[in-house]
């Protein structure tokens, strides 16, 4: 192929839309319109036509957020980290992931305006934000990621505009698009100085975009893990949500180049080689997820805690939250490993139904490490009478509809307006293969097919052997009894013959706090008997000490003075009998007042961007990490500027 051949493919995407075509726009704008009306809905009525309530807060819009910025992450993996490695089969790819990083950002960060219910709350996070709070680093981070992703998707277009502008001149296109074309390429030519500048900016800009990427789902997981709350509380979660959103990201891409590919008659330039090696990134992605989805879920049943094990009980129980997690094990996990696996059944159909089960998948998978945490409470609601529940409504579910028909018609007027696949790229990729037709006598080092599969094989089996040895339901942990009290006795303990009794009192003697207890057994006092105090704390108990009751049946205690009670000075006291053998586990707990009262402490904090009370050494050094973002930003735009200028005094 030589470059008239690719420049004359690549432009012939651009011609106007047949009658499938504007079929498509005008379905994907009927459902756009709808999910428009379904949000002014809700800015009229507010956030109760949607099932988010007091327990459940987040629904679909943030499991939305989530996707969508996950999904971003083509652009990230496709177009830098391959670039940056210098690996040549990228290039007819490059411009299909960068645009779906810009547009996916895009609808992700108008799912947090939607969820806030009012769309001039969003001026909060900036006026009252924090730096203590997750969510402004969030709005920092995506800000930041969305500049540098439109700003890397235009450096990698400039060569294409001078190509563009001619083209759309010849064909009588419209002069205002012709205009377009010729501001976007900045009087770039094919000079040895135009060239040194743009490998310059897209050089600075392919190794900056990774970290940021990185940073941006990194921070998403922190809106999660940075809440004490089961499931999400975990050091784990920074790594899963990036390794999450590569992996929905390569999936992403490959759907979108079938589709293309398909639809632009574009097999002569997205070969199955370009399948193939993205389905092993793929393949080691999907296992890569699984041992973290398998090490996430572990070690919280391990943990044994409460809540958390409630929590598993809901996933791996056998309602319909339990149903979806199974589903999305199966469809959006497993299945794509088995069709992935075997290199000899890689067909592209085969690597495209996996794509779409991942797709899907994924965002179930969003939607499962959201709702059923909300749904689980520290105090199990339902001893209260309540069950938490939600269910996304109509108008969530139109607005969900409305966000994906917006990314499809943003991602095909992209594709309208601009070749998808980058032509100077391409037709570099077609001049390096021919001189690389003398190959070198060592071949490279690859794995034969059946070395590779039973490579992968092997590592399946890892997983799922794993996966087995663990047990499926949570096993509730036994609470340690609290040190230095007996359990209460049931019927089959040395229950007394004859019912015994403990009173409680407060005295005070010397002008010492004391406990007196009195122990009594069918009306009469009991002497000798050991009688253990404490006292209850925010977590636990503190023993007091014991006390061996006299003649009269009394036993007795210090305790210090100015011990912390609930709001209204109250203490909770616990007596239990220890000795003799008959009265062991005998038990009462009695309020007593006397305590200091404790209340809420209302911290001055003031509602500022800048609070005194802000971690200086974490707000220092993501700072200076941002000033070095932006100054290769400003770097780039430097290097654009001359290429301009160059123009000018030519």
């Amino acid at each position: 192929m030589n470059a008239q051949m690719i420049e004359r493919d690549l432009l012939a995407t651009l011609d106007p839309m047949a009658g499938r075509g504007r079929l498509w726009v005008g379905s994907l704008l009927a459902v756009i319109a709808l999910g428009a009306v379904a949000w002014v809905v809700q800015l009229v009525y507010g956030l109760r036509v949607t099932d988010m309530r007091n327990y459940v807060s987040w629904g679909v819009y943030m499991t939305n957020f989530v996707f969508f910025i996950g999904i971003s992450h083509a652009g990230t993996l496709i177009s830098a980290i391959l670039r940056v490695t210098d690996a040549g089969w990228r290039r007819p790819i490059t411009r299909m992931a960068e645009a779906i990083t810009c547009i996916a950002l895009l609808i992700g960060a108008s799912m947090v305006m939607i969820d806030m219910g009012r769309p001039d709350r969003l001026l909060n996070v900036i006026i009252h934000g924090r730096f203590q709070s997750p969510i402004l680093w969030d709005l920092v981070s995506v800000t930041t990621y969305l500049t540098g992703s439109f700003l890397y998707l235009y450096v990698a277009m400039i060569p294409d505009m001078p190509i563009l502008a001619a083209h759309a001149r010849s064909m009588g296109r419209s002069p205002r698009l012709v205009r377009l074309y010729e501001i976007m390429a900045l009087g770039y030519r094919e000079s040895p100085e135009h060239r040194r500048l743009l490998a310059r900016a897209l050089g600075a800009m392919a190794v900056i975009i990774i970290p940021v990427a990185i940073s941006v789902h990194t921070v998403v997981s922190w809106v999660f893990g940075m809440t004490l709350r089961p499931g999400w509380h975990s050091t784990i979660f920074g790594p899963y949500f990036v390794i999450g959103a590569i992996f929905s990201g390569t999936a992403a891409i490959i759907t979108a180049m079938v589709l293309f590919r398909k639809a632009y008659r574009l097999e002569r330039y997205l070969r199955p080689e370009h399948f193939h090696k993205l389905a092993k990134i793929l393949l080691a992605l999907s296992l890569l997820y699984a041992y973290f989805t398998l090490s996430e879920y572990l070690t919280t049943w391990y943990g044994g805690a409460e809540t958390d094990s409630r929590l598993l009980d809901l996933l791996a129980g056998r309602g319909p939250v339990g149903t979806t997690f199974w589903l999305w094990a199966a469809f959006g996990l497993f299945i794509p490993i088995g069709l992935l696996l075997f290199p000899s059944r890689r067909s592209i159909g085969s690597i495209l139904t996996a794509s779409v089960l991942i797709n899907i998948g994924m965002w179930v998978k969003r939607y499962l490490i959201i709702v059923p945490t909300l749904q689980t409470t520290f105090l199990p609601a339902e001893a209260a009478g309540i069950h938490p529940h939600y269910f996304p409504s109509l108008v969530e579910l139109t607005i969900t509809l409305g966000a994906v028909a917006a990314f499809l018609l943003l991602f095909t007027l992209f594709s309208r307006v601009f070749p998808i696949l980058s032509i100077w790229e391409t037709v570099e990729d077609a001049e390096e293969a021919e001189h690389l037709a003398v190959r070198s006598a060592t071949p490279p080092i690859e794995l034969s097919p059946a070395r590779e599969r039973w490579v992968a094989a092997g590592a399946m089996l890892l997983v799922a052997g794993l996966a087995a040895a663990t047990p499926l339901r949570s096993v509730h942990a036994q609470a340690p009894a609290p040190v230095g009290l007996p359990v209460a006795a049931g019927a089959a303990s040395n229950t007394p013959a004859a019912p015994v009794a403990i009173a409680l009192r407060r005295a005070t003697e010397d002008g010492q706090d004391m406990l007196v207890a009195t122990v009594t057994s069918a009306g009469h006092p009991v002497q000798g008997a050991t009688v253990a105090f404490s006292v209850a704390r925010t977590f636990g108990v503190m023993a007091l000490g014991e006390d061996q009751t006299l003649g009269d049946g009394t036993a007795a205690v210090a305790y210090p003075k100015g011990l912390p009670g609930d709001a209204q000075g109250v203490l909770r006291f616990t007596v239990a009998t220890r000795s003799p053998a008959n009265l062991a586990g005998v038990t009462v707990q009695v309020p007593i007042g006397g305590g200091e009262p404790q209340r809420a402490p209302v911290a001055e904090v003031p509602r500022a961007l800048w609070s005194s009370r802000a971690p200086l050494p974490i707000v220092a050094t993501i700072s200076l990490l941002l000033l070095c973002v932006w100054t290769t930003y400003a770097f780039v735009v430097a290097q654009l500027a001359r290429m301009y200028r160059l123009q000018e005094e030519g």
